[in-house]
């Protein structure tokens, strides 16, 4: 037992003093726990830098291909109307010959007409038809 008189210390608080090299042990682990987390924070900075580049770049990529891609559209739109310029112009020109047709077998029919009468000269048989126009 223990009496209040009793002025030894306790083995207690002698167990509880830490010694000096377990402090600078802790002073060190933090230290480098420190350091390396403030290295990895760099290294997400630079990684989410680089991301970002990269992302610019391809859409930039992506740009560039909507632009060639419509410089493809605008080539075949031209070269469409310019086919559609060609048959309005071709269909045109048929109906041109389609009229000058109608008027040279009129002249003929007048022709074939006043040749058959009496006395206007030899008959218009000899003359053969034209075919028919073809498209």
């Amino acid at each position: 037992m223990v009496s209040a008189s009793n002025q030894r210390p306790e083995p207690i608080d002698a167990e509880m003093a830490m010694p000096t090299w377990l402090f600078w042990l802790q002073l060190g682990l933090s230290t480098t726990l420190a350091v390396l987390f403030v290295v990895m924070v760099v290294k997400t900075r630079q990684q989410s830098a680089s991301l970002r580049q990269l992302q610019d770049k391809v859409a930039g990529i992506e740009n560039s291909r909507a632009l060639d891609r419509t410089t493809a559209i605008e080539d075949q739109l031209r070269t469409t109307a310019e086919r559609l310029q060609s048959l309005e112009r071709q269909g045109a020109q048929t109906a041109g010959l389609a009229a000058e047709n109608a008027r040279l077998r009129q002249e003929i029919q007048a022709f074939d007409s006043s040749m058959g009468k009496p006395g206007g000269g030899t008959p218009a048989d000899d003359i053969a038809p034209l075919p028919p126009i073809k498209p």
